[in-house]
This record gives structure tokens, C-alpha cells and sequence, in this order.
């Protein structure tokens, strides 16, 4: 081997060898920025450092390396190389951090995978006896057609990005490779671990970083995102869709907040440009300009504002002026972390192994990973500020069947309700809802029960998609509907109900992303059907009766739908036949053995089949021949009213037994040779009458001359047993008496109640 290599000396192979020196190689790299403002391109471009960029010093002649390094966070780089007597140096930069030690490696390449360089002037002759100072190397803007961009400033956002992950804010450690493709064409995306940018995209910060966002959240987490097109404004995206694309323009807000030192924004400019040029912009803080029309869960700039509002606090460069606009600012600590890394937790904890991922995963994984007094108020309220409605409304609980809110119907529109509930206290995280209503509904009746967006909204404004369903109150399902409604919303339309009672209807919603949400609801009628109404009635006459006798049933009704046609059903609920029918028909009870009570049950209905609750009458039963099974009895009631003689009285005068002729009436203090008016009826009912009293109904009337006594009897013969058991009232007035007063100078007895019995 010794020879070997005197050889190859001698041959002047090896002639550098023995004299290579170390030699210090030192100068900056920086790539020309394209001046920006909230109202586009400024047209003042300024340098930016290349940080952390791959470094190699290279013989220029022969491209053999002589020493590698890195730039600093300044873009400046000293690195120790090799070689002897003198070399032309040059120096490579590469858009690559593989050669710093702990940084992130990021590559910024063609979508070929070529990766960009940057070379320093070339300087010829140097003698490597001492150091070498190649000064500042500006990469200039590149074009791509007519677009301007340069790709170490799509790299830079990377850098950015990882120094917020890594830095003390968050805290976490490095992942594999990752790698931005400039130019891509006519669209910006991340797909895995590679973001590729379009054309026009070559200096939009914020575009960069929505999409590095989107690498993080594939490698830190998990995106349940299915892609396709989306814009700001919308409010009515799938949620997973909404959360995919608010998590990424949050993260470049944040990343632009607390590693950039801007406000928290995002903003699309024309890559041809020269000044001005915005496509599309948002700031996060405020949510303009869409602070009117961007709401709920399915509504990525909500979805990015909310989150933004966690981790922005009154030190962020925004117009707060110093404050912030919710509760979470730079003292708030979540069990004894900072926002940033409690945050952090949850999306490498429950956000990464949530399925089916939207803005519900990430308040619910909140609350599991930091316990539900987590700042629950607070975030309560940022999240309700964009009508993210994350907690119970004040129908609570009606979460089942025997548990409905109870309504008179028809309804106007509801208050705005959630489907979100939770056994948690503070009720959180959530848990899936249903909310139950009730109302009297008559059979017949036509409704249309419904749901609608908050407000009306035309754009959803929430992620609800209910579904609606109508129970009998015998728990039977009698309708479900999914849809029918404007956008996601449920209808059950001109529903005919068979039947009257309480009707329930259950509004939840059956999709395993859209499962909380809000939505408001009313019912109508299309036809509605009234109750038939029993006016008076049922009544039985004569109400006790021989086996071999009938009685009479009656009653009236009224119902408030004109031309309804009713039907009385009456049915003997202990034997017997009715005969007739209508309002007014005939009971024939059967034989019977010993007196006996019969309930007769009436109901009323109309054409619809709305029917009555059932009402009964009694009629009482003996059996023919027999004497009377009834107790006879008298009982004396009301006041009299003076005459001339005073005060007259009515009073019985033996027993009213059947069969008998001794029982009698007797008047006392008549005014003597005037004309008595026996009042003779079944009721009472006690009408005032000529400064008295008419008690009993007037069902006969008797006259009567008044001997000169003032005594009057009134035999009553009792012989036929069909009127056993039937009280009847009898009271006696004597009109134009001058000591009476009243309109007709009445005097007026008592009355008496008679019972005929055995």
C-alpha cells in the first residue's frame, strides 16, 4: 500500500493531498421577498433570509465538495472546507434543511422532484491559506408563465412552521421529509407529506401555510377531509370538508401570529401582479369579510376563526389594539399547560383517532382530554359567537317519549334548538340528542310539522340534518321523514291523523358526522278538526223504570267544523236494548231479578271519526209487579218570599208511598181567596224571579183557589210505580198580592222534594 501511494504521488496524482488546509467559508443567503399588505402586492420587495438551508462549498472546477453546513436563522453560514494552495470556490445552496442537525428537513423542488440551488459568484484563484467571505447571495424572483414566485420563500413558510411546532409554544419534535412542488399549475394542495403549489401561488404566505397546515394535520393528526371544492362563505360544506380546510387556514393564522409576528390572516393574490391583486382574504381575528355570512359547524371560515380564538390573546399583531375579544388571553393556562400545547394535545390526542372528523370532534376531544370545567364558559362562548351551538337549549331535558315539551298547536317558528346533550357537568363533551314536542291533536285533522335552518338562513348556517318522526300516544310510530324541508331539513306534510290524543314528534338526526347542529321547528294545520261538544245531556226519563217499561235517553250536540254530520252511539253497558237512534232514543232494559242500576254510554262523532270522551246515564230497574224497591222520602229547601199574611209555607204532610192516596202538600199563610200557581218540576234550579226564587224547572203547572184559612192541601195519589225513585219538586206562588213586592207581587213558598218509594 506504501508503494501504491508513492506512486500516485510521483504521477502527480495525489498532489494536493498532503498539503490540504482547512479555510473558513463565510456569506449569507437571502431570497428576494415580494412586498405585501392587507390590500395586495405593495410593490416594495425586501429581502428575506434563507434559514437553515443546505450548505456546500465546491471546487468549481472539478465540482469536488470541500465542506458542507448549514445557514442560520440570519441566512448565514461558516463553514469549514477544505483544500490546498488555490481553488476556484463557488458556493451551492440547496432548498433543503438536511444538513442541520435538529431542524425539520424540508425540500422545496420542481414537481419533477428536482430540487432548487442557489449559487454564489465564483471566486477564482482563492488561496485556501485563508478564509474566504463570498458575501450575500440574493435569489431573485422566479416566473412561472407569467407569474412570479420563488420557491425558497414557499420553503421559508415551511421553516416558519416547523419553528412554531418545535419552538416552545408547542414543543413537539420532528417528523420524515417533508417537501413543497413549485410550480403545479392552476391549483394549490397537500396530499401527505408534500404540498404542491400552483403558479400564481409562488408568494402567497398565507396559501402556503393553509397547505403546510394540511401536511401537519396529516402527520401530527388525522383529516377525515373528503376533499373537492370549497369557498369562504359557505356554510352549508360537508363538516368534514369545513373542518379539514378551517383547521389548515387556522394553523397559517396561528403560524403568522406567534412565528411571523403578522396578523392572523389569510390571503390570496394574483401572481402576476404587481401592486394590489387580492383574489381572496379573510382576517381571523374579526372574520371580515365574511363576519355577516360565515356561521356554524359545515362553514370552514367559521371553523378557522373559532379555533384561531383559542390560541389568539391581546398580544397578537391584529386590530385588538392590545386586547382581545374573548376570554382566552396570554394568562390562561388548561391544567397547567399553555393554550398552544393544550391545544396541541388534543390534536395529536383525541383529534387524531376521532372518526369522522368536524368541529364536534374537536370540542367533544377538548373536553376528554382536559376535563369538562376546561374552560367550558369560555369556550362555550367563542364557539356560540360563531353559531358553533355546542350546548343544550332551554327545552332541556325532553330527551324522551314521556319527557316532550308540550305545545298548543298550530305553532309559529321555535326558538333555535340543539341537538347536543350531555350527563356531564359542565355538559361536556356532548352526546347525541333527541328532543321530543307533544300537542292535543284532534283525528281528522291535517298537519305539517317541520324543521328549518336558524333564522331562516338560506346558507345552513349549521351542520344539522334532521330527521322527524310523529308518534300516536300509544307510542306508534305514524311517520318518518328525512327530508322534505329546504336544504337538510325534515317536513311531514298534509298528515291526516287517525286518531286524538297527545301526538308526539321526535326531531334527531341519524348521520354520524352532522350529529349535533341547531334547527328550528312549528307545526300547522293544513285542515284542522274540532271535538264534538255534548251541550246538554244525557238525561233518562223517567230514570227509574219496571223491567216491562222504557225510558226515554236524550242529548244534544254542537261541533264547531260547520256541516259536520254527527252520530250519537249510545251503548247499554249492562245488558238492554237502545231503539232508535240519533240524539234522542228509547232504552228497553231487560228483565231483571231485583232492582238494578243500568249505565248507558253515550258518545258523539263526526264525519272524521273525532269522537267524545264517553259520558254515561243511569237508569234504574224493578222488576215488574213488584212493589217499589225505593225508600220514599221528602225533604224541604229554599226560602219563602212574604205576602200579605206573611212569610207562606210549603210543607209535605205524610209519606209518598207507592201505591198510596194519603201522602199531601200543604200551604200555609196563603193570602185567602187568591189564586195559587203550583210549580211542579224534575229539577232544580233555583232561577231568581221577582225578588225570589223559581226553584224547580217547569215541567207542569196546577191552579188552586185559597179558602178563606189560608190553608191550602194539595192530595198527591200515588199509584203507578213507574215513577218510583223519580224526585220531583213542587213550589206554590199567589201573583198579585199587594204585600208582595216584585214586578208581579208574588209571594212565594219553599219548596219541597218529593222521592216516591215503597
Amino acid at each position: 500500500m506504501t508503494r501504491f501511494l508513492h506512486t500516485l504521488l510521483a504521477l502527480g496524482l495525489l498532489a494536493g493531498l498532503a498539503s490540504a488546509q482547512t479555510f473558513t467559508v463565510t456569506g449569507a443567503f437571502e431570497y428576494e421577498d415580494k412586498g405585501w399588505g392587507y390590500g395586495g402586492w405593495s410593490g416594495s420587495d425586501a429581502p428575506r433570509p434563507i434559514r437553515y438551508c443546505d450548505v456546500t462549498v465546491l471546487n468549481n472546477t472539478n465540482s469536488q465538495v470541500l465542506g458542507t453546513g448549514w445557514t442560520d436563522e440570519n441566512g448565514e453560514f461558516s463553514i469549514q472546507a477544505s483544500g490546498s494552495g488555490t481553488i476556484n470556490v463557488v458556493v451551492r445552496l440547496n432548498a433543503d434543511t438536511n444538513n442541520h442537525p435538529t431542524f425539520q428537513r424540508i425540500r422545496a423542488t420542481t414537481t419533477g422532484n428536482t430540487e432548487y440551488t442557489a449559487f454564489s459568484p465564483v471566486f477564482n484563484g482563492h488561496d485556501t491559506s485563508g478564509p474566504l467571505d463570498v458575501g450575500t447571495t440574493t435569489v431573485l424572483k422566479s416566473l412561472a408563465g407569467g407569474d412570479e414566485g420563488n420557491p425558497f420563500n414557499l420553503l421559508d413558510m415551511g421553516v416558519e412552521a416547523w419553528s412554531y411546532i418545535t419552538g416552545p409554544l408547542v414543543n413537539d419534535t420532528n417528523v420524515g421529509t417533508v417537501r413543497i412542488n413549485w410550480p403545479g399549475g392552476g391549483g394549490s394542495f397537500a396530499s401527505g407529506s408534500t404540498v404542491t403549489m400552483s403558479d400564481d401561488d409562488g408568494y402567497d404566505d398565507a396559501v402556503a401555510l393553509h397547505e403546510w397546515g394540511h401536511v401537519v394535520h396529516n402527520l401530527y393528526s388525522d383529516s377525515d377531509s373528503p376533499g373537492g371544492s370549497h369557498f369562504f362563505g359557505d356554510s352549508d360544506q360537508d363538516p368534514r370538508l369545513s373542518m379539514g380546510e378551517g383547521y389548515a387556514t387556522f394553523f397559517g393564522g396561528t403560524v403568522m401570529v406567534w412565528s411571523i409576528g403578522r396578523a392572523g390572516h389569510y390571503m390570496d393574490a394574483n401572481g402576476s401582479s404587481q401592486t394590489g391583486g387580492v383574489q381572496l382574504r379573510l382576517r381571523l381575528e374579526e372574520t371580515s369579510p365574511y363576519a355577516g355570512d360565515s356561521f356554524g359547524a359545515a362553514d370552514e371560515v367559521s371553523v378557522a376563526c373559532t379555533l384561531f380564538d383559542i390560541l389568539d390573546d391581546e398580544n397578537s399583531n391584529d386590530q385588538s389594539g392590545g386586547s382581545d375579544d374573548d376570554a382566552f388571553d396570554s394568562t390562561v393556562t388548561i391544567n397547567g399547560l399553555n393554550v398552544h400545547r393544550a391545544w396541541w394535545d388534543v390534536f395529536e390526542g383525541p383529534i387524531d383517532v376521532a372518526p369522522s372528523l368536524t368541529i364536534n370532534r374537536a370540542w367533544d376531544g377538548w373536553f376528554s382530554e382536559h376535563g369538562a370545567g376546561a374552560m367550558y364558559t369560555e369556550m362555550r362562548d367563542i364557539f356560540d359567537d360563531h353559531r358553533i351551538r355546542f350546548y343544550e337549549d332551554s327545552d332541556e331535558p325532553n330527551d324522551v317519549f314521556a319527557q316532550p315539551v308540550a305545545v298548543s298547536a298550530p305553532t309559529g317558528w321555535s326558538a333555535t334548538r340543539t341537538l347536543y346533550s350531555s350527563d356531564a357537568s359542565p355538559p361536556s363533551p356532548g352526546d347525541g340528542d333527541f328532543d321530543w314536542y307533544s300537542a292535543p291533536m284532534v283525528q281528522g285533522s291535517r298537519v305539517t310539522i317541520e324543521t328549518r335552518y336558524p333564522g331562516n338562513a338560506s346558507d345552513a348556517d349549521t351542520q344539522c340534518d334532521t330527521n322527524l318522526t310523529l308518534w300516536d300516544e300509544d307510542v306508534v310510530l305514524q311517520a318518518n321523514e328525512e327530508s322534505g324541508g329546504t336544504g337538510r331539513n325534515a317536513r311531514i306534510s298534509n298528515f291526516t291523523l287517525p286518531s286524538t290524543g297527545d301526538w308526539h314528534w321526535r326531531i334527531r338526526t341519524t348521520s354520524s358526522i352532522r350529529y349535533y347542529g341547531s334547527y328550528e321547528w312549528r307545526i300547522t294545520y293544513n285542515f284542522q278538526n274540532f271535538l264534538p261538544v255534548i251541550t246538554s245531556g244525557p238525561s233518562a226519563v223517567p230514570p227509574s223504570i219496571q223491567d216491562d217499561a222504557t225510558s226515554m235517553l236524550s242529548a244534544t250536540a254542537t261541533d264547531a267544523n260547520a256541516g259536520q254530520v254527527l252520530t250519537y252511539t249510545w251503548t247499554p253497558l249492562g245488558g238492554g236494548t237502545i231503539l232508535g237512534s240519533g240524539p234522542s232514543v228509547t232504552f228497553d232494559p231487560p228483565a231483571v231479578g231485583a232492582t238494578t242500576v243500568f249505565d248507558i254510554q253515550l258518545t258523539v262523532s263526526d264525519d272524521l271519526g273525532a269522537t267524545t270522551d264517553p259520558v254515561v246515564v243511569q237508569v234504574t230497574v224493578d222488576p215488574a209487579g213488584s212493589p217499589c224497591g225505593n225508600l220514599a222520602s221528602t225533604s224541604v229547601g229554599g226560602v219563602s218570599k212574604s205576602g200579605s199574611v206573611g212569610a207562606p209555607a210549603l210543607a209535605p204532610v205524610g209519606s209518598p208511598v207507592i201505591p198510596g192516596t194519603g201522602f199531601k202538600l200543604q200551604m200555609t199563610n196563603g193570602l185567602p181567596g187568591a189564586q195559587a200557581w203550583i210549580f211542579v218540576g224534575f229539577a232544580l234550579q233555583s232561577a231568581p224571579f221577582d225578588d225570589g226564587f223559581l226553584y224547580p224547572t217547569i215541567n207542569r203547572i196546577f191552579l188552586a183557589g185559597i179558602p178563606g184559612s189560608g190553608v191550602l192541601d194539595m192530595p198527591v195519589p200515588l199509584t203507578d210505580s213507574q215513577f218510583c225513585g223519580v224526585p220531583f219538586y213542587v213550589q206554590v206562588l199567589v201573583p198579585d198580592d199587594p204585600g208582595a213586592t216584585g214586578t208581579y207581587q208574588t209571594s212565594q213558598t219553599n219548596y219541597v222534594e218529593v222521592v216516591p218509594g215503597a
